[in-house]
């Protein structure tokens, strides 16, 4: 019997990436919607935005006691829909010596984290007959470099695959789903840290926690379809 291709969008975003950020918590994330939900989830995400008289994007930084209950609506939204959360969370970056890399080093480093993500994205359904289309917010000034060095990454390292049809660099004010994405990875970086300065987002970390049955800055079961955190950890450079 042949099989029903389904299409799936996978929208992709990063926290504590950055080379000389002196953290040792770096975490990349995405939301993967089924392409047949996203103008309902598109919908329902801004409706509750609007509701709560927010125009603007969404984002981890900004997360204050002001819109709460609004943050409530959104994350039950996401899990009681089709929605799918997938991360890496990497806790010890210091391993890599970042700081003593060079740019191409800590790059090939960024851009396998990424290639990890995007393989974790896509095997939550195993059906070779699926199609994705993967969005990026690449946030530093050579987004068409790094798009095109990701690119290449996943050429080389997943094979020609058209499962992937496209692969292309959007900004979180642009999507309802990066803007998801920011506020679930920024919690679970938050949590890694052991920060616990904002009333907000401590409370954001526990309803994320009580919906997912998971400690943020853990890695959770494989196999899980609904949430998931894959715990990397890079072995520690010689030298």
């Amino acid at each position: 019997m042949e099989q029903l291709q389904k299409a799936y969008s996978i929208f992709c975003d990063e926290s504590c990436y950055l080379q000389f950020d002196n953290s040792d918590i770096m975490c990349i994330g995405a939301i993967i919607v089924p392409d047949a939900d996203l103008d309902t989830y598109k919908f329902k995400l801004k409706r509750i935005k609007r509701q709560y008289g927010i125009l603007h994007e969404l984002k981890w930084n900004t997360v204050s006691r002001t819109h709460l209950v609004m943050y409530d609506e959104i994350l039950r939204l996401f899990f009681e829909s089709s929605m799918v959360f997938r991360s890496v969370l990497i806790k010890n970056k210091s391993n890599i010596q970042a700081h003593s890399l060079e740019r191409d080093e800590y790059n090939r480093f960024y851009y396998s984290v990424v290639e990890r993500l995007i393989r974790f994205s896509i095997r939550h359904n195993s059906d070779s007959a699926n199609s994705y289309r993967i969005f990026l917010d690449l946030k530093d000034n050579n987004g068409k470099i790094k798009l095109a060095s990701i690119h290449n990454e996943l050429t080389s390292m997943i094979g020609t695959n058209n499962k992937i049809q496209s692969l292309q660099n959007i900004r979180s004010h642009e999507s309802q789903f990066i803007q998801l994405a920011d506020i679930i990875i920024g919690a679970i970086t938050y949590r890694a840290r052991d920060l616990n300065g904002s009333e907000a987002k401590s409370h954001i970390v526990s309803l994320i926690e009580e919906l997912s049955g998971y400690h943020l800055d853990e890695g959770t079961e494989p196999g899980d379809e609904k949430f998931a955190i894959y715990d990397f950890q890079p072995k520690k450079r010689n030298g």
